[in-house]
């Protein structure tokens, strides 16, 4: 049987994982969508336990999200996924998060790249994986804009520094894409969080955080509500990232 090319799952916000506000933080939505990509990748033959039998992993490359709400403590959360394209080297995954009265509270857009666990070397995804293209559903709308390129921030000192540990590692044994987000938004001072929300987060992946990596994290200030991180290995920039608070 053919499942539907959109996956529609149900979470639940517990209180222990909202913060003073009591909503659900922004890395607890984006453990939301890896839960979600990672069931509805399973459920049609292309997820963790099939491709690693390949000696192949999926590794997040970019990821854009934009929340107009975000969900109170208990309360279920909805999230809708489906993949928009599929291109030689990277396929582009979408969401939706849909509260209980079916009210939209956001968007978000994840670039994935496949590689061979061996070599660490991309690979050719159509030629890999034909029956991906089964799923592609480009007709449904996302209406996140595409990813401007985030510049280097050069010319600032650190704001905080920390070494990646075993609590940031993941199965892939590189450190966990929301550990990154995680150590981003803690270089905002608690009254930003009293004031405002994080509307709209954008992440590149550039290189993988290893554990015992000594890691820096570059701030600059565009605007009172736009922030530009970098978040570095010596010089070398490994996660850069976009920030906009509303």
């Amino acid at each position: 049987m053919t499942l539907p090319k959109v996956g529609s799952f149900q979470f639940y916000v517990e209180s222990y994982v909202c913060d003073f506000t009591e909503k659900a933080t922004l890395t607890v939505i984006c453990n939301f969508i890896l839960d979600a990509a990672s069931i509805h990748a399973q459920q049609r033959g292309f997820g963790y336990e099939q491709i690693s039998k390949a000696k192949a992993a999926w590794v997040l490359s970019r990821l854009s999200i934009e929340m107009y709400e975000y969900p109170c403590h208990n309360q279920h959360l909805t999230v809708e996924t489906w993949v928009e394209n599929v291109s030689r080297f990277f396929t582009q995954r979408c969401f939706r998060f849909i509260s209980p009265n079916e009210k939209v509270l956001g968007y978000a857009r994840t670039i994935w790249a496949a590689i061979d666990i061996a070599t660490r070397r991309p690979i050719d995804i159509p030629a890999w994986r034909p029956d991906l293209l089964e799923y592609l559903y480009a007709e449904k709308e996302c209406p996140i804009d595409k990813m401007n390129k985030i510049p280097e921030v050069e010319n600032e000192e650190p704001t905080i520094g920390y070494t990646v540990r075993y609590s940031d590692m993941d199965i892939n044994k590189h450190m966990n894409s929301v550990k990154y987000i995680e150590h981003i938004i803690n270089v905002f001072d608690l009254n930003m969080f009293k004031e405002k929300f994080i509307q709209k987060l954008e992440i590149v992946y550039l290189a993988e955080g290893n554990f015992g990596d000594k890691l820096k994290l570059y701030k600059r200030e565009i605007s009172p509500d736009e922030y530009l991180i970098d978040t570095k290995k010596g010089k070398e920039s490994i996660c850069r990232s976009r920030i906009i608070w509303k």
